[in-house]
């Protein structure tokens, strides 16, 4: 209870210096003011940061610095990256299977494999770089030390190497037996392994092997430094895609298809560890007993790179990818530590103290992860995908795509970060009011707007900075986007308001009708003074709307009011009563007002007249009728018109459907002559004798008059006789 007339005091405390700011007429609009409010992680996390970070507990706070070193125009790509422990970093690309080297700020080309793509790197202690590449599954040994230049050399053919496999008698796979038969097809019952695509490389220092994680057969290679290799594991998933190395030397092995993620203690030594939710295991870490890993799942499962040159790079996966990062610690139970519906993973990387970082394939972003499952949004650059990490080097830094470029991450508190809000729509042209933050340390605001969705030129320059709640100089536009500067090294946000009062939108009036009520589809209407009157509005603000209805004849130019000012009618839909008035065409004007909601210098109103209504509530006439013989003759009045229908009944029976002498229901006045023995469906039951006949008629609103008469059948036609009427 405290808490709430805390908050509600100081808001009403706001709303006063608000409006002695802005005078008047924006304390008597108070009614219609609206915010822009940010508050809580996912509001301030569709802004773009620099330099500055967003916890999972909705505070903005400084991050780290980060510069960025463009790469070569000709990479689109950086497909893999190794990283020596002399800080040299190593990056293989796109560019026809080109390694270039990061040292320091300079980018420099280092090796050529003579290949499209590098898709996977590791680099041994001993300064060899071992690079994976396509079309041709080959892995290079690549010397890194020494004065000359590197000396690039084939260490395998993957591809042909996996031809040379076939079971082992123990279940297992043995290296060194070719699987073809001398004629040079394949032996019965050895299948040829497959390998299109090497996914990741890992060193093992302790075994000096290299593990290579393949696709599309799913299986894992080990591989000596004199090119000798073996198959350890045949996976039932299409690709394996990420390598772990535990401490015990066993492997862990992350899968497409069913997102598994497997432990390889050697050849047919393989137990599953867990079948995470998603359809792959895309990143994998391990630190201080704990693996870490990252599950994705997309809407598509992910093509297959280019085996061929000139293809155009590898195919990209769909976007975004769902994201959910897990931590499997010494009891092997799966935790969550995060997750993410907009984003997918990337790469993960294990730092001090359980510390972990994931790079993300959507909005160029890097997710820092706190031992106790608090996360936060630690930097945010303009490629849209983070594709590696080396953020516990001695020299941090970190890689994207999408534009290919090398981050370096700068020592020490940024200055002056700052959070960008995404532009923020008003839906119609808004006149700017006050801001109000929460929050700690000097904080600093600017605002800018414009009418189009994207920033350009046409918008209005940022305003200038205020370090307090208050108004921001912004011209009234329909767009607005605000920047947030933390201008002291302990500066906080916590939460931000902007004010604004839309420009009030007219209510438009369209299809003013009258209903016509009727018994059945395709009927004579049922007659009622009661007119249902119906319109639509497009109410664009979705304000509180007020409708006043009048009339006139349509030949008269005064309008009277259907509704007394004191009635106040917010439907679209009203039953009009016509019992008072003549008979007569009528059209009925509908006004909207939007004065519910707004003060009198700012409501707005429009009208609309319907097409001209009949009210007819009196009845026709049944005039001059009289029988000769079986024929009945008369004639119809009605004051409006036209007659519709005319109807014959004898003795009470069925009424039946007569038509006029000429035919057609077409005037305020009909006449009819009838022979009710022409009436096939009538005479064959009239017997000789007296006979009651029915005239009913209607009009075209519904209205009915009936009158009934007398005849005789004579025993004979000399025996006929003239009835009368009645």
């Amino acid at each position: 209870m405290k808490r709430w007339l805390v908050l509600a005091i100081g808001s009403l405390l706001f709303s006063l210096a608000f409006a002695l700011v802005f005078g008047e007429k924006s304390r008597v609009a108070a009614v219609s003011t609206r915010a822009f409010e940010f508050d809580e992680a996912s509001s301030f996390a569709g802004g773009e940061l620099r330099d500055a970070a967003i916890r999972s507990s909705g505070e903005v706070v400084a991050s780290v610095g980060v510069e960025r070193v463009s790469l070569p125009p000709e990479v689109g790509l950086v497909l893999s990256v190794a990283r020596g422990s002399d800080g040299v970093v190593y990056l293989g690309t796109d560019d026809n299977g080109r390694i270039y080297r990061v040292l320091k700020d300079r980018v420099e080309l280092f090796a050529e494999t003579g290949q499209l793509l590098v898709t996977a790197m590791a680099l041994a202690e001993d300064g060899t770089l071992y690079a994976a590449t396509l079309p041709e599954v080959r892995i290079h040994a690549i010397t890194t030390r020494g004065p000359s230049a590197p000396q690039v050399r084939e260490l395998v053919s993957l591809a042909e190497a996996a031809l040379r496999l076939r079971p082992s008698p123990d279940g297992g796979l043995d290296a060194g037996t070719v699987g073809k038969a001398p004629d040079g097809g394949v032996a019965e019952g050895i299948g040829p392994a497959v390998v299109e695509a090497v996914w990741d490389l890992l060193w093992d220092g302790r075994t000096k092997r290299l593990y290579a994680a393949t696709g599309p057969e799913g299986q894992l290679f080990a591989i000596d430094t004199q090119g000798q290799v073996s198959l350890l594991w045949d996976a039932p998933a299409a690709h394996l895609l990420s390598l772990a190395l535990a401490e015990d030397g066993s492997l862990f092995v992350g899968t497409s298809d069913d997102a598994v993620v497997a432990r390889v203690r050697g050849p047919g030594r393989v137990e599953i560890v867990w079948d995470f939710p998603g359809n792959e295991i895309t990143a994998l870490a391990q630190r201080d007993g704990i693996l870490y890993v990252a599950s994705n799942e997309f809407s598509e499962p992910p093509p297959p790179p280019p085996l061929k040159r000139g293809s155009g790079g590898r195919a990209q996966r769909p976007r975004p990818g769902k994201g959910r990062v897990w931590l499997l610690g010494a009891e092997g139970r799966p935790e969550r530590i995060w997750s993410s519906d907009e984003a997918h993973v990337t790469r993960l990387e294990a730092a001090q103290n359980r510390v972990l970082y994931a790079a993300l394939g959507q909005q160029g972003r890097i997710v820092r992860i706190e031992a106790d499952r608090s996360h936060s949004i630690w930097i945010d650059v303009d490629e849209r995908q983070v594709l590696a990490l080396g953020l516990t080097a001695s020299e941090p830094f970190f890689i994207t795509g999408d534009g290919a470029a090398f981050y370096r991450v700068r020592p020490g508190i940024p200055s002056r970060p700052q959070w960008t809000s995404k532009v923020l729509d008003a839906e119609f042209t808004a006149r700017w009011g006050g801001v109000q933050w929460r929050g700690s340390g000097r904080i600093e605001v600017q605002g800018r707007s414009g009418n189009t969705e994207r920033p350009d030129e046409n918008w209005s320059a940022w305003s200038a900075p205020i370090d307090a709640p208050g108004p921001l100089s912004i011209p009234p536009a329909r767009f607005v986007q605000l920047r947030v500067t933390l201008a002291s090294p302990d500066a906080v946000l916590r939460a931000l308001t902007l004010y604004y009062l839309p420009q009030n939108q007219r209510p438009v009036l369209s299809e003013v009708t009258a209903k016509v009520r009727r018994r059945q589809e395709g009927e004579t209407p049922l007659p009622s003074p009661q007119i249902p009157l119906s319109w639509k509005v497009d109410n664009p603000d979705g304000d509180r709307l007020r409708f006043r209805l009048r009339f006139r004849e349509e030949t008269q130019s005064v309008w009277r009011d259907i509704l007394r000012e004191g009635e106040v009618l917010s439907s679209t839909e009203y039953n009009w009563n016509t019992i008072a008035l003549p008979d007569g065409y009528y059209v009925v004007e509908v006004e909207a007002s939007d004065e519910p909601s707004n003060p009198d210098q700012y409501i707005l109103r429009s009208r609309l007249a319907s097409e001209p209504i009949l009210v007819d509530n009196t009845p026709p006439q049944i005039l001059d009728i009289e029988v000769r013989n079986t024929r009945i003759r008369g004639r119809v009045r009605d004051g409006m018109g036209p007659i519709t229908r005319l109807e014959i009944s004898i003795d009470g029976g069925e009424y039946r459907l007569i038509f006029p002498e000429d035919e057609l229901f077409d005037s305020r006045e009909e006449r009819f002559d009838i022979d009710v023995l022409a009436i096939t469906t009538l005479a064959r039951f009239l017997v000789p004798g007296s006979h009651i006949a029915s005239i009913r008629a209607f009009d075209a609103a519904g209205n009915s008059a009936s009158a009934e008469l007398s005849f005789t059948i004579p025993q004979t036609p000399t025996q006929v006789q003239r009835g009368t009427g009645r």
